[in-house]
């Protein structure tokens, strides 16, 4: 994976702007529904697409937000939206998280396909963090935890590890906020905005996780199709128009 999509600089931004940020992406849901619409149509022509199979996706047994066990086996005949977050992050996941509920609400009901797809996140932090975290992240961006549409999956470090970085190729690593701090010398010039996570300020966490910013596309088959190296900056509707031309393709 690229090592620019490896961020995780500090911000100049205030709280107010942080919260005005995360605002646009998930509370003016009814605010930008026609424009984001008119912008949907943009990627309505491309559905004809054709995605080439990357790789086999790993198979695994983990626990989900519930404290139930969920298998990748239990995701066959479904498009899978798969990412990896932290629960304390207060830099990507939290927009990544609202890319993929826009997603559901305004793409995936509307398109009456929200059935044939599954949303799963591993949690890259499995050492530290476990059902409890994961709940409250879902919860406090909007996402009931029991609605199994999204599934927060997390394991023991040896197996995630397994998982994401050998099956998915994803990269992640625990660094002290004190070295973070010091700046990412393979990406200086690049800050990202920072969003309030309430759930971080209340851990006291000293430490952050470095990851990869990946989205994957899985097909029904258990195959990757696509891979996004920057997924804070993907669009809901970039992401539907993948997944249409996947649950329902182009008439040969």
């Amino acid at each position: 994976m690229a090592t620019a999509a490896e961020r995780r600089h500090r911000s100049p931004f205030g709280v107010w702007e942080r919260r005005i940020w995360f605002a646009v992406l998930v509370v003016g849901l009814p605010a930008v529904a026609l424009f984001s619409f008119l912008l949907g149509r943009r990627y309505e022509a491309n559905r004809d697409m054709t995605l080439p199979v990357l790789a086999a996706a790993p198979s695994y047994t983990m626990t989900n937000q519930l404290g139930e066990a969920e298998s990748s086996s239990g995701f066959a005949g479904k498009v899978q939206l798969v990412t990896f977050l932290y629960p304390y992050s207060t830099t990507m996941c939290p927009l990544i998280a609202a890319h993929l509920i826009n997603l559901e609400r305004l793409g995936l009901r509307r398109a009456g396909i929200a059935d044939e797809v599954a949303i799963v996140s591993f949690d890259i932090d499995p050492d530290n963090t476990g059902p409890l975290q994961m709940r409250a992240f879902m919860w406090q961006y909007g996402w009931n935890p029991r609605d199994t549409h999204w599934q927060y999956l997390v394991a023991a470090p040896a197996e995630m590890r397994r998982v994401v970085s050998d099956g998915f190729s994803v990269r992640y690593k625990r660094v002290s906020i004190a070295a973070e701090g010091e700046g990412n010398a393979e990406d200086p010039g690049v800050v990202q905005p920072q969003v309030v996570n309430k759930l971080a300020e209340q851990s006291h966490a000293h430490y952050d996780i470095v990851n990869s910013d990946v989205l994957a596309i899985v097909d029904q088959q258990g195959r990757i199709r696509k891979i996004y190296d920057d997924a804070d900056t993907v669009g809901w509707q970039q992401l539907l128009a993948v997944v249409q031309s996947l649950v329902k393709p182009s008439s040969p």
